[in-house]
This record gives structure tokens, C-alpha cells and sequence, in this order.
């Protein structure tokens, strides 16, 4: 049988010197404190058979709430003979002559509700006996509320020894039950009596505990009653919610709780341990519980409390109808939710509308029960249109996973109930699944693109309907790559006019920005109609999270690269990781990441890869980010895969991802020039088929550095300095003094790297600040002990340049510029280039 004294050897241990110091001759005091049911009593009952096991004369008494109103009921335990106040030196005198002859332990448990004779009597005697062998062993409660003029400090004196008990360790928990320890402890702190209670439980509160606490409250006013309510509100317990539920000022109350243990001095009010709540909770009568639940939830609601706190206490209030919780049920989107809701009293489009919810929720789980219920609930409808209505809000919302086949189904269930007079009706389901499929897969996204063609043939009635089909037009533009301007146009024909839904369908959305990017005033046209959404259709992004997406895509386009950092980093951080538009947002962030020179950041971004148009992105920008580490290697197999991507999706244009600028890069650090110009030049004739600033200003670079042709890279960097993409001019800049510089043309491109260094450094580009910086300097800052030659070879080979390229540079032969490497690896104490950047930047 496992001992009820469990860790406490150390109290114990304390105690014993006490007897120690008795047996010497000094007599002392001491109190044992700590919450009800700690163990005050057995610590107590073994401090006493260990006395008397050493000669002690023990003597034992107990306090009684019930006995505190009869003087001396406590004290007379001790000495029955006792009959008043003028005994009292009798019985000083008497316990003197008895410690004379054998050391004595007095034990008074829970002396805090004692009556006042006791305590007087108490008081007396503990000078009196200080210099016999006589200890004092007194149990109670810490903050304890006197109800008297007698005080514990008055009965113990100013210094008397104090062992203030805590609950059982996990060690300890563990050697009592099989059950989690630490899961044991989080619940009861480790208080053994709630802990023996819980251990009989098969829950995680007791009903019977809950009574007790109930019981021994009834004497402090309004504590019961504020202790259910606090119970009830959880984390949502704050004062004037509190007064608000129980119906009166929960202020004296709530000091009383917490000054009893009860209740944790914390803002907001908790409770100290979960399993006390918990406790209450179960002592509560089923409806009581959930009208004080559906009380709370109004309340929070009125006071603007955040939507899934009131939804949970909705939950919590089933036998109560709370027709106005509907919507936050809703929202709140989970399948206790949707269940909950179906419980009201509902009209007939709002239960299919759930029903439908529900379903949908479910399929994410289980694909055949939820998709069983969708289609039950849209078969049973009578009305085609509503049916028709509810299916087309659900697949607007719909993001991921297997949803692209679960919307065509419901589609082709929907329409078949349709009529000819309905086309409008029709186009726009067709149109919002089509959407949804062609971010998909490749071979999904192909399925769905043979609808683009009947899309476009058919000509909507309704004008927001004849705005998406322009927006339609816009992304067979991009897709294709054939005119920037023609792109341009239709966008801007589909953003003229109010808000449409459709313009936040992520396949939409991830073509759209790059098509405006060329021109603010376009950009800030999309981000703003996006801002003027009633409510988010996107399950993973909350309202307005898109329009933060939208701008920071443009100031990163723009070059202002910490607001871009700032805007791409509260929907990333807030969405769900498989939304394609969380998607978009990580993958950019990335990237901006990278030119501002935090790699570790950016590095967790790219990690993940998958089937979905934006996963795209992502590789693209794990291919930068190893090309930045001077990782080419990785970058080239990377940057290629994003080219086979696009490919397979006939996605040829370089304004939707610019691989080829980069791969250009990485196949130069690899040696391959000559599929770098290659590339470079088919990316300048598909750049020249677009026509838009960027994309040929990006291109010209890209074939000025493959080929080495500065009057490429001037022409580039003049374009690109009449563009609003200040980064890129930066770029440009670099790159043409770079190889001005290369060319021994040093006065020319000292002007064009001041200029990349002043906008890079502005900008925050960190790197490109450093690389341009160091080119100024003509590399001869030195770092770490490294010799200029070191650092010149070390330098250019963060560039991307290959080992012969330096050698040719720098004319050296390859072997002396291998030597420098080691040599400045060892200096710099790492292992090789990957690892270069973040050395030489430090």
C-alpha cells in the first residue's frame, strides 16, 4: 500500500529536529500550512507517532467549524480537566511539571476556525512553555479570513518555524497511479486529496467534490455562487462579466475566493486548479449548467468578446434555444458548430446552407460521409435555385485537399435541375469549379482548361458576371504570355465596378498580381477592391488578410522591402499552411526574406511542397534561397523543376515566375555558360512577347550577364530605371558595374555600383548592398584575418563565380584560387561555399 506521506520526507525530516531540540531542552512552535486537503492532517498524525515512538507525551486535539461557537472546545482535547479561564495557570503549572519529567507535543489541526477561549488559551501557554521541551504543532489554512480578535501570529508568536506544505511532484504522482502524471498534475497541483478524488474518477471532475466546495462556501456570502460562475466563464471570468451573470457585485466574493485557495490571484480570474472547476461544473444540475452557459455567451457577445469564445459556450448551452448564435456557429465552422446550429429553429435555406457546411467540414475528414450528406441535403432541397445557390457559396469557399473533384460533382448535381432560362446561373457555377480545378494538379488544371474556351464563348447577362469573364480573358492572357498590355485592359475591365467574390479565388488571385504589377496605380486598384469584402470566403484567411497578401506583393515588386516583410507576415503567420493564397503569401515572403539577407527565416518557408499551382512558387523560392547560400547546385535543379512545372501547365511566361533570370545564375556558378545564354535568350524572347517593363528589363540582365555584354546590362538598367521596380534597377546597377568593373572600365563602374549600393542599402537589400559596397571599396575590407587576396577570391565566389571563372578573372591559375578557398574556410572556420554569405556578413 502506497504511503499517504508521499514526498515528504524533507517535512518530516524538519520536524524530527524538532523533537531533536525538544530532547535537548528547547521547546518550540510550529506551523503546518497549505490548502485544503494538502496532507496538513497526515503530515500531523505521523509528526505524533514519531514523538511518541520517542517518549514524547503526546497530547491531540481537533478544530470543528461547527464547535467554533463553544468556548474551549478545542483546548479541553488538550486538558479535560480544564473548566475556565482561572484554570488556565493550572494548567501551565501542570504542563510545566509534566515537561519536567518527559518531553510533550501538543497537536491542534486546523486551528484557524478553533473558538476564541481555545486561542486565548493557546496564546497563554505558548511564552510560558518556550524554554521547556515542549513542542507546539499547529495545522492551518494559509489566508485564512479570522473571524475573531485572535490571530494565528498571536497564538505562534513572531518566529515561529513554518513549513508551508505544496502539492505531490509528477515523480510522486507517478508512483500512484498508471494514468498521465503530468496531465494528473496539471489538473489538482498535486493536492492529494483531489488527487485521490480524481484517480476514483473516470472524468476529469467530481461531482461529489463539487458538493463539498459548494458546502464549505455557504458561509462566506455570495462565494458559492460566484465560484459556479467563474466555473461557467472559464477563461472569460473577469469581474464585471462575473457581476453581470450572479446579478450582484462579485467584488467581496471574488477576494474571498481567492483568499481561500480557490480562485488564482490572476487577471483574468482562474481557478488554481482545473480540477476544482471542473468539480463545480459537475455538481451543477444539467440545465442549470446550460442556462448559465447560453447567459454567458449573450453576455460576451454584448460585450464584443471574440466570436469562438461565445461560439464554445453556445456549444455548452444545448437545452437553451440561442437563435442569434446561428452566425457565430457558423463562422466558428467546426462540426460541433454546424451541429449545433441544425439545432435551432431555422428557415429552410439556412438549414440546407448548414446542412451543406457541415457536409463539407465532414468530407475533410471522412470523403464519403461528408460527401453522402452534401448531396442528400442538395436532393432533398425542392427548390433547384436554392440548391443550385447553396452549392455555388459552397465551392467559393472551397481551398484544397480533394475539393476540385467534390465541387464538380456537386456541380454537375446542381445544374442537371437547372434550366435553359438559368445560364447565368449555370456560367457562374461552372466558372467558380473551373477555377477551383485549374489550381489543382497538372493534370487536373488541364482537365478543367478545356472549360476556358466555353467560358469565354459565353457571354454572361449579368454585369458582374461579364466582369469575371474579363477577368477570365486576363489570365488566358498571362497564361500564354501574349500581350502585357491586352492583360492589363481586361483586368482593369473586370476591377470596374463593385467587389466580386470571385476576384479572391486563389487561381485568380495568383495571376492577377503579377499581370497589374508593372503599374501601382493598378495594383493598389486590386488591393482596395479586395479591402471592400463584406467577409473572408477563404476558411483559412480572416477578413482583409487577402488585400494585406495583394499590398505586399506590390511593395515587394516596388522594392520596399520592409513593408512588404510586414504585410506578407500576419497572413502567413495566421493562415492555415495548405491555403493556395497562404501559399502565394509564404512563397513571397520568402523571397523577400532572401534579399534582405535572413536566410534562417526564409528557410522553414520553403520547406513544403505539394500539387497545387503555388506550390510552384515555393520552389522557385527555395531555388533563390540556395542560390543566395551559394548552394547553385540545389538552386539549378530547383529553378529547373519550376520550369518543367510551368511547362506542364503551358505557362511559358516569365511575368508570372521569373525562373530563368535566376537559373541563368545558377548554371554560371556551375560553369555553364552556354546554356545560361541559351536561357537567357529564350527568356528575352518570350519577355519581348509580354512587353512589360519588368519582365524584359529582368530579361536584358539575364542576357548582359550571360553573355558578358555591358551594353545589354546598360540597356536593361536604363529601362529598368524608368520602371516603378526599384529593386531591380538596383540589380541592373550591380550587374553593369560589376562587369564594367570586370572589363577594367573601373571609373564607369564606380558610378553604377555607388548607385546600387545607395538604393540597395535604402531598400534594406542587405546583400546586394554588401556585394555592391565591396566592389566600390574595390574588396579590400578584410575579414577575419584573411589576406586581400583571400578576400578578394572569397568575395567572388559569393557572387556564383566557379573556381575558373575567378581564375580567369583574377588571372590565377585554378589552383592557387582552390588554395585561397581553404585557406579562408579554415580562417573563417567553416566547411565550404554554402556556408560563405553568412561568414563574410557577420
Amino acid at each position: 500500500m502506497t504511503s499517504p506521506l508521499l514526498g515528504r520526507d524533507a517535512e518530516l525530516s524538519a520536524l524530527r529536529r524538532l523533537l531533536d531540540d525538544a530532547l535537548a531542552g528547547t521547546g518550540s512552535c510550529v506551523v503546518i500550512t497549505g490548502e485544503f486537503g494538502i496532507g496538513k492532517t497526515a503530515l500531523l498524525d505521523a509528526f505524533a507517532a514519531d514523538a511518541r515512538e520517542r517518549g514524547f507525551t503526546v497530547r491531540l486535539a481537533k478544530s470543528a467549524r461547527l464547535e467554533s461557537h463553544l468556548p474551549g472546545a478545542v483546548v479541553r482535547q488538550l486538558a479535560p480537566c480544564l473548566a475556565d479561564e482561572h484554570d488556565l495557570e493550572e494548567l501551565c503549572t501542570r504542563a510545566a511539571n509534566s515537561a519536567r519529567k518527559s518531553p510533550i507535543l501538543m497537536v491542534i489541526d486546523d486551528v484557524q476556525v478553533a473558538d476564541t477561549f481555545s486561542k486565548r488559551a493557546l496564546a497563554y501557554l505558548r511564552p510560558r512553555l518556550q524554554n521547556l521541551p515542549v513542542v507546539i504543532a499547529l495545522g492551518a489554512s494559509p489566508r485564512y479570513l479570522a473571524t475573531d480578535e485572535v490571530t494565528l501570529p498571536e497564538i505562534t508568536g513572531a518566529h515561529p518555524t513554518r513549513i508551508d506544505l505544496a502539492g505531490l511532484d509528477v515523480d510522486a504522482i507517478a508512483q500512484l497511479t498508471d494514468r498521465d502524471p503530468r496531465r494528473c498534475h496539471e489538473l489538482t497541483g498535486g493536492n492529494p486529496y483531489l488527487l485521490h478524488a480524481l484517480l476514483r474518477e473516470e472524468g476529469e471532475g467530481s461531482a461529489a467534490v463539487g458538493e463539498m466546495i459548494g458546502m464549505r462556501l455557504r458561509e462566506y456570502p455570495g462565494a458559492a455562487e460566484v465560484a459556479r460562475s467563474a466555473a461557467v466563464l472559464g477563461g472569460d471570468a473577469g469581474l464585471e462579466l462575473l457581476s453581470s451573470l450572479t446579478g450582484f457585485d462579485a467584488l467581496p466574493a471574488v477576494d474571498t475566493l481567492v483568499r481561500l485557495g480557490v480562485l488564482a490571484d490572476t487577471d483574468p480570474l482562474t481557478f488554481r486548479h482545473p480540477f476544482v472547476r471542473n468539480s463545480i461544473l459537475a455538481d451543477m444540475p444539467v440545465a442549470v449548467r446550460s442556462a448559465a452557459h447560453g447567459r454567458a455567451a449573450r453576455l460576451l457577445f454584448e460585450a464584443d468578446a471574440p466570436g469562438h469564445h461565445v461560439a464554445d459556450h453556445v456549444l455548452k448551452a444545448r437545452s437553451v434555444r440561442l437563435p442569434w448564435a446561428v452566425g457565430l456557429l457558423r463562422e466558428a465552422g467546426g462540426v460541433e458548430h454546424l451541429e449545433r446550429a441544425l439545432e435551432e429553429h431555422l428557415s429552410e435555406e439556412d438549414r440546407l446552407s448548414i446542412e451543406v457546411e457541415l457536409g463539407h467540414v465532414e468530407h475533410l475528414a471522412d470523403r464519403s460521409r461528408g460527401r453522402d450528406r452534401v448531396r442528400d441535403a442538395l436532393a432533398r432541397c425542392e427548390d433547384p435555385h436554392l440548391a443550385a445557390n447553396v452549392a455555388l457559396s459552397l465551392i467559393q469557399r472551397m481551398c484544397t485537399g480533394s475539393d476540385a473533384y467534390f465541387a464538380a460533382s456537386i456541380a454537375i448535381l446542381v445544374i442537371a435541375r437547372l434550366l435553359p432560362e438559368d445560364r447565368d446561373l449555370v456560367w457562374n457555377i461552372v466558372c467558380t469549379t473551373y477555377l477551383l480545378a485549374a489550381n489543382r494538379d497538372t493534370q487536373m488544371a488541364n482537365c478543367a482548361g478545356k472549360y476556358y474556351d466555353d467560358l469565354i464563348r459565353d457571354v454572361p447577362k449579368d454585369p458582374k458576371l461579364q466582369r469575371v469573364r474579363s477577368a477570365l480573358l486576363a489570365i488566358g492572357n498571362a497564361r500564354g504570355g501574349d500581350s502585357s498590355a491586352e492583360a492589363v485592359e481586361h483586368a482593369l475591365q473586370a476591377l470596374d465596378g463593385e467587389y466580386v467574390d470571385l476576384f479572391a479565388e486563389p487561381y485568380l488571385f495568383t495571376f492577377l498580381l503579377p499581370v497589374l504589377a508593372d503599374d501601382p496605380r493598378h495594383s493598389s486598384k486590386y488591393w482596395l477592391s479586395l479591402s471592400s469584402a463584406g467577409v473572408s470566403h477563404d476558411p483559412h484567411l480572416r477578413r482583409g488578410m487577402l488585400s494585406m497578401i495583394a499590398r505586399g506583393t506590390e511593395f515587394h515588386s516596388g522594392g520596399d522591402l520592409a513593408r512588404a516583410y510586414t504585410f506578407l507576415s500576419s497572413p502567413v503567420k495566421t493562415g492555415g499552411g495548405d491555403c493556395p493564397a497562404v501559399l502565394l503569401a509564404t512563397a513571397e515572403l520568402a523571397e523577400v526574406c532572401v534579399e534582405l539577407g535572413q536566410f534562417d527565416e526564409a528557410a522553414p518557408l520553403v520547406a513544403e511542397d505539394g500539387d497545387l499551382l503555388q506550390h510552384i512558387n515555393i520552389r522557385y523560392a527555395r531555388g533563390r534561397l540556395k542560390l543566395a547560400s551559394c548552394h547553385s547546385e540545389g538552386a539549378l535543379e530547383d529553378l529547373l523543376e519550376v520550369g518543367r512545372r510551368l511547362a506542364a501547365r503551358e505557362m511559358p511566361n516569365p511575368a508570372l515566375i521569373p525562373w530563368r533570370h535566376h537559373a541563368v545564375r545558377a548554371h554560371l556558378a556551375q560553369g555553364n555558360r552556354d546554356d545560361a545564354a541559351r536561357l537567357a535568350h529564350e527568356e528575352l524572347d518570350l519577355a519581348k512577347r509580354w512587353g512589360s517593363t519588368r519582365v524584359v528589363g529582368t530579361a536584358l540582365m539575364s542576357v548582359g550577364i550571360s553573355t558578358d555584354d555591358v551594353d545589354v546590362l546598360a540597356e536593361a538598367e536604363q529601362l529598368l530605371a524608368s520602371s516603378p521596380h526599384r529593386l531591380l534597377h538596383a540589380q541592373s546597377s550591380y550587374w553593369l558595374g560589376h562587369h564594367l568593373r570586370r572589363k577594367g572600365r573601373a571609373d564607369a563602374a564606380a558610378t553604377h555600383l555607388r548607385q546600387a549600393f545607395e538604393l540597395a542599402r535604402h531598400l534594406r537589400a542587405h546583400p546586394l548592398a554588401k556585394l555592391a559596397g565591396d566592389e566600390v571599396n574595390g574588396e579590400d575590407e578584410q575579414v577575419q584575418g584573411l589576406t586581400k587576396q583571400e578576400n578578394r577570391v572569397a568575395r567572388m565566389a559569393v557572387q556564383g563565380l566557379t573556381n575558373r571563372q575567378i581564375a580567369e578573372t583574377l588571372h590565377l591559375t585554378r589552383r592557387t584560387v582552390e588554395l585561397h578557398l581553404s585557406s579562408a574556410y579554415r580562417k573563417l572556420g567553416i566547411n565550404g561555399r554554402a556556408e560563405l554569405v553568412a561568414a563574410l556578413w557577420s
